[in-house]
């Protein structure tokens, strides 16, 4: 679903996760706040492995979160043949 066709619940929704968002690290999954990565970190140079990245939106530390924020806020994520979200 685009985010201008969101009913006004989903909007409001949405809204309150972004304003939540800005507190949490700034690699953490937008479903459960999972630290992906932190940059701050000794020796942690990149993402974990099951995390799923969307350019221009946002991470996610699996499959199961981003289809937890998909059902939750009304979003389609583009997904590949198998089912997995994918935007390579």
């Amino acid at each position: 679903m685009r985010l201008d066709k969101m009913t006004p619940e989903q909007r409001a929704r949405f809204e309150a996760h972004c304003a939540e968002s800005k507190t949490k690290p700034p690699y953490a999954c937008m479903s459960c706040g999972k630290v992906l990565l932190d940059p701050g970190a000794p020796g942690q140079l990149q993402f974990v492995a099951s995390a799923v990245r969307i350019p221009f939106f946002g991470e996610f530390c699996s499959e199961a979160c981003a289809s937890a924020f998909e059902r939750d806020y009304g979003i389609l994520f583009r997904r590949d043949g198998s089912g997995k979200v994918s935007y390579v």
